[in-house]
């Protein structure tokens, strides 16, 4: 059935729904990968290596977003998401043949550096598809695939090792990984190319455009989210194998659903108290999910700290990358939205690395370091918060436009 109105005034229709499954398929495979930890392990690490995997890994993003801004803005949306899904297929495909530590870092930052890609180009699609005063609930909705992406990746991890870890199990996650990425290759493939064409423009250097449009505060922001985020994307599954609890399934299953329920439920609210207090009201709930999950001691327990996290999760990402690309020109948001996840992916290379080595030393360990994580998020949100009401005392916490 044709669905009412022209496609440029509404937001639900063809494109909204195939970028909602590919994404719900990227982030299903891209997730999986939190059980790589268990393939380090395997081959003789431990969380230092998985630290230093993760956190370097994150070069690879970060030597994309240079230029995935101008790659996005010149030839649009959908060349760049088919190759980036397309790529990531493969390079999980080959982790299953690779056995020392150099290798699968190699292909780590290569993984990084397509979602990177994606991640930014699917920001700006989701955008585009979107009426003009509707692009901070485009994100937030297409988001939702991710989330549930959240909940599938990881359970599907959980049910490959059920039974003993030996290298047959590896080569089923791996390629099951795969399969599912390229599941979202040929979703986007199949997305009315439309609203991914480039908007034709002057050519602007990278560089140019960050200072001259820095977007001052948020900054600190993405940093934040960056620290919180350490927690499920890697030390979670190492953290319930070291308090000795079964898998994490009821974590991202929490995680994930609270995420979503909370925002579709809530979609209106950044219109009545504004993207600024959104966000922090995310970063914050988030860092205070992590402190709750100092004492658990079995699935059951990662219950309620999931629900927190999932309700920071929920009220972050979109409106971090809205508030950061609405400094750009519509014309360059590209560049204002990957300009804000560079940020985020230098708090991961820093982040990562350090995590591991507080967590393997017999002064910190996990307990510890996770605290620690909470309470440096929780400072960068008091600092945003003050310098945003300082700088726009009579703005901050507006609604949206």
């Amino acid at each position: 059935m044709k669905l009412p109105g022209n496609e440029q005034e509404k937001l639900y229709g063809r494109s909204f729904f195939l970028l909602f499954a590919a994404l719900l398929c990227y982030m299903s495979a891209y997730t999986l990968m939190v059980h790589l930890a268990k393939y380090v392990t395997y081959l003789g690490g431990n969380v230092s290596t998985v630290g230093s995997i993760f956190g370097v890994g994150m070069l690879g993003a970060l030597a994309t977003r240079p230029f995935v801004g101008n790659w996005i803005d010149r030839v649009g949306c959908k060349p760049i998401l088919i190759s980036a899904a397309f790529a990531a297929a493969v390079t999980i495909f080959i982790l299953q043949w690779v056995r020392s530590v150099p290798s699968i870092l190699v292909l780590r930052i290569t993984l990084q550096l397509t979602q990177a890609a994606f991640l930014a180009t699917i920001a700006v699609f989701a955008a585009r598809i979107a009426p003009k005063n509707r692009s901070a609930e485009s994100l937030a909705m297409i988001g939702v695939g991710g989330l549930a992406g959240m909940i599938v990746g990881p359970a599907i991890g959980d049910v490959v090792f059920t039974n003993q870890i030996e290298a047959s199990s590896f080569h089923r996650f791996f390629s099951v990984g795969s399969l599912i990425m390229l599941a979202s290759t040929i979703l986007i493939l199949a997305t009315p190319s439309k609203a991914s064409q480039p908007i034709p423009h002057a050519p602007v250097s990278y560089w140019r455009l960050v200072i001259k449009h820095w977007p001052g505060p948020i900054v600190a922001m993405g940093l934040a989210l960056a620290l919180v985020q350490t927690v499920p994307v890697m030390l979670i599954e190492r953290y319930v194998a070291y308090r000795g609890i079964d898998g994490v399934t009821y974590f991202f299953l929490t995680y994930g659903l609270t995420a979503i329920v909370l925002r579709l439920a809530l979609r209106k609210l950044p219109q009545r108290i504004g993207r600024e207090r959104t966000l922090i009201m995310g970063i914050t709930s988030s860092a205070i999910g992590i402190l709750l999950l100092l004492p658990a001691a079995n699935q059951l327990w990662l219950i309620i700290p999931a629900s927190v996290m999932g309700l920071g999760h929920c009220f972050s990402y979109p409106f971090l990358v809205d508030l950061a690309a609405e400094a750009m020109p519509r014309q360059h948001r590209g560049t204002g939205t990957v300009l804000i996840l560079a940020m985020v992916d230098i708090g991961f290379l820093v982040s990562f690395p350090i995590a591991g080595r507080c967590i393997a030393s017999q002064q910190l360990g996990f307990e510890t370091t996770l605290a620690g994580i909470a309470i440096a998020a929780m400072l960068c949100t008091a600092y945003f918060t003050v310098a945003t009401g300082r700088n726009n005392r009579r703005s901050f916490g507006a609604p949206a436009p």
